[in-house]
């Protein structure tokens, strides 16, 4: 009787243990995956309305509303070149309801200038969205109709090359420093705007000669009427067959893209992460979605976790070499 009671009472407590037991595995993370989002999800712009981030984070969030049932609600919060977005999604709680919207600027801003977060470790990355080249404009009656013809132009005429940026830092000026680098050291003057527009309006009116910018940028401004003189991809641009790349044109391993993504604040709950990751991947293998990236001249480039925290952190050490050979980020 003695032996029946203890092996009664060692049943019950397997039975008591296996029901904790079931209970812990439905940790707090995991139950927050099950039910997320149960509530709308913000999508922060770090840039005004109308830019590329902007138009394609708004087509993203249509989207995601469709699959996932909850709004997905744009948020732009402009300046410093995407810092101020960026450190407020940096700041936010990593429960899977603040999600930055970014192109590689985030990476640019952040080997330009000291920021208030580590743009490497502050974010955990979803997944890329796409890629674009970028392309390089001339002023009307610009001499040089070709890469070679630029590098020789401006070494007989140091200092009175006039190219346009969005500011100081921005992806306009380190790529044309970068090339200037490359070729041999030109010494070209750069002029800052307050955005890319008015640097693309100022080419338009024959005020400065040269602009790298994007395909986004220019649709359907007067600025895609310009002469194209080089595209910055691996590849020839699909659109654009008989423009060759720089790299093409110089046979330097200068290639650069801009690429849009997906973030997180660092320590976002990993399964909110992969499900993100799966549902921005559906959408953007969609034809509608490729159909929209293509008016954008731009295509999809979706990709793991991983991979974007390897890309950012590529590029912030690239763009950082950049900064601080030319002197706008001291060493």
């Amino acid at each position: 009787m003695h032996t029946k009671r203890h092996t009664i009472k060692a049943l019950l407590n397997l039975c008591v243990f296996g029901a904790l037991g079931g209970i812990v595995a439905l940790s707090p993370s995991s139950a927050l995956a099950d039910k997320w989002p149960d509530k709308p999800v913000r999508i922060v712009v770090p840039f005004a309305p109308g830019g590329s981030n902007d138009i394609m984070a708004r087509r993203l969030a249509e989207n995601l509303r469709q699959s996932l049932g909850q709004p997905f609600l744009i948020e732009n919060k402009p300046g410093a070149g995407s810092v101020v977005g960026a450190n407020y999604v940096a700041n936010a709680a990593p429960d899977g309801y603040t999600i930055l919207f970014v192109s590689g600027s985030l990476a640019t801003t952040a080997g330009a200038q000291k920021t208030p977060y580590d743009a490497k470790v502050a974010f955990e990355p979803i997944t890329t969205v796409a890629e674009a080249p970028f392309v390089l404009l001339t002023r009307e009656g610009f001499p040089a109709k070709n890469i070679n013809e630029l590098t020789a132009y401006a070494k007989a005429n140091p200092g009175k090359v006039n190219y346009g940026t969005a500011g100081i830092g921005d992806n306009a000026q380190l790529m044309t420093e970068l090339l200037s680098k490359e070729v041999g050291g030109l010494k070209m003057q750069s002029i800052a705007y307050k955005g890319i527009s008015p640097a693309q309006l100022d080419l338009v009116a024959g005020r400065i000669d040269i602009l790298f910018t994007t395909m986004a940028s220019i649709k359907g401004t007067a600025a895609d009427a310009l002469p194209k003189i080089a595209f910055t991809g691996a590849t020839r641009d699909a659109d654009f067959p008989n423009i060759p790349t720089v790299k093409e044109q110089t046979g330097l391993d200068y290639v650069v893209t801009i690429w849009w993504g997906a973030f997180g604040p660092a320590g976002m709950d990993k399964q909110a992460r992969d499900r993100l990751n799966v549902e921005i991947k559906k959408a953007v293998s969609t034809a509608e979605f490729k159909k929209f990236l293509d008016t954008l001249g731009a295509q999809p480039a979706t990709s793991t976790p991983d991979e974007l925290r390897k890309l950012l952190a590529a590029d912030v050490d690239r763009w950082t070499a950049v900064s601080e050979a030319i002197g706008i980020r001291p060493k």
